[in-house]
């Protein structure tokens, strides 16, 4: 997945998807955490089930509830359990407030 800027709003549940660019995901484990800054806490971080040969989900209505305003990075943290080979996977949200009527 390029390192493209998605727009979401906050309490809406966002897809995502990541891979290995077409290489196998045998042996591998993913890890997605949300930061707005590399030192920052994770607001969000689960494992995810691969799915065929990537690992797709939905950031949940809860979890981008959570997500203040402005820009967050979406990182997969992908390693080998094999070998220890590591690679990371970034796309950006700009989250926007929640639409109240």
């Amino acid at each position: 997945m390029p390192n493209k800027l998605q727009r979401i709003t906050q309490g809406e549940s966002q897809p995502f998807c990541f891979d290995r660019d077409g290489a196998s995901i045998t042996g591998w484990t993913c890890t997605i955490t949300a930061k707005r800054y590399a030192e920052d806490t994770p607001a969000i971080s689960r494992v995810i089930t691969p799915t065929g040969d990537a690992w797709e989900g939905f950031l949940t209505s809860d979890e981008t509830n959570a997500l203040a305003v402005g820009l967050w990075f979406l990182t997969a943290s992908l390693i080998n359990l094999s070998t220890n080979e590591m690679e990371q996977k970034t796309v950006r949200y700009d989250v926007g407030p929640a639409w109240t009527p």
